[in-house]
């Protein structure tokens, strides 16, 4: 099976899903560009490429899209030699192009998305203009069913959705079980020993919502240690600083290899975060061996919580039922976690997608 993917930029976890589908199809991915513009040459240095791989070079809008006339030019002179073409985005300009030009010549292409939340009171030109180019595809690709919502919310009618693993580590990155000591590991992170310690990792920005997650520590015993950064940065600090909490602890961003060691050595993940379309550290964690409280803004965790298994569910506006979880929190819930982790991997991403284009086009 030959296959066409479009997308944005190499993500090294997409990149790594690409080269796993590649064992099972003769795969090309055209990437619309060489890097995201707020992304470091850094966090790319590690792909390697087990597939056929195509960059375009010009034509970059702000820090992720395209205006490139090269993807639609690309699909017009080649796209007989593929057997499917798959899109993964269909918001900027250069892949606009691209699904009316296919669309205007009958060529069948499938829609992959990440996730998605639909907004119900976004401005109808907006909608008007997502529903055109959604349900222009032939059938959907979605890492949720969760996001199946948001497809059917912009026009993806009774066309099929198939429903792909998504992931963020392949299946050596997932612990057999928990570490019976971790001490070890929280004194190579100057993490603190003897306490219940909580993680988290985001981006310092508005929508992730910590400044709500660190006041939930100010009468606590047990330690929250936040990495990321962000514009926020400096809010944060004031606000530890003037509620006199001494249990919250920030860390900047660390690579993956050492967030995986301190979520080994941490006792559970929380996020209160107001809205992720899939929240990659949820199942990060799991892989680690921590059960995770999360609450119901995060379409990963809606879809992969098991309440009271692996972790708990919360809502935002019932404070006190997020301390009670927060109290509730154990062991036991990391080996479930485990479980849950052990499915959603690279290597059964590849699968799962090679498994829907097989029914799809009946190969």
């Amino acid at each position: 099976m030959r296959v066409l993917i479009v997308f944005n930029h190499p993500a090294p976890y997409k990149v790594k899903i690409f080269n796993e589908l590649a064992k099972y199809v003769d795969l090309t991915v055209l990437f619309e560009r060489t890097k995201a513009g707020d992304r470091p040459d850094i966090f790319y240095r590690e792909n390697k490429y087990d597939f056929n791989v195509e960059f375009i070079k010009t034509g970059y809008v702000g820090n992720e899209g395209s205006i490139s006339n090269k993807v639609r030019n690309y699909i017009k002179e080649n796209h007989s030699k593929f057997d499917v073409i798959i899109m993964n985005g269909y918001s900027h300009l250069a892949e606009m192009k691209a699904i009316k030009y296919m669309v205007k010549n009958n060529i069948k292409f499938g829609l992959m998305i990440n996730g998605g939340i639909a907004n119900t009171k976004e401005f109808f030109l907006k909608k008007w203009l997502k529903t055109k180019y959604i349900s222009s595809a032939s059938y959907y690709l979605s890492s949720l069913k969760e996001s199946n919502k948001y497809l059917e919310y912009y026009g993806s009618g009774n066309k099929k959705i198939y429903n792909y693993v998504y992931s963020n580590f392949s299946k050596d990155e997932v612990i057999d079980k928990q570490l019976d000591n971790v001490d070890e590991l929280r004194g190579k992170y100057d993490l603190p020993k003897g306490k219940k310690l909580f993680v988290s990792a985001s981006q310092f920005i508005e929508r992730k919502n910590n400044v709500e997650l660190i006041s939930l520590f100010k009468d606590r015993d047990d330690v929250l240690v936040l990495y990321g950064e962000g514009h926020l940065k400096e809010q944060y600090k004031s606000y530890i600083i003037h509620n006199n909490i001494k249990n919250v602890i920030l860390r900047p961003f660390v690579d993956k290899n050492d967030l995986f060691e301190i979520f080994k050595a941490s006792d559970a993940y929380i996020t209160l975060s107001r809205k992720d379309i899939f929240g990659h550290t949820i199942l990060e964690a799991f892989a680690c061996g921590l059960p995770v409280i999360s609450s119901d803004n995060v379409e990963s965790a809606i879809e992969f919580i098991k309440d009271g298994v692996n972790g708990f569910l919360v809502n935002l506006d019932n404070e006190e039922r997020i301390l009670e979880c927060m109290d509730l929190i154990n062991k036991d819930m990391g080996k479930e976690a485990i479980k849950t982790a052990k499915y959603n991997t690279f290597e059964n991403a590849g699968l799962s997608i090679y498994e829907a284009l097989k029914e799809e086009y009946g190969k």
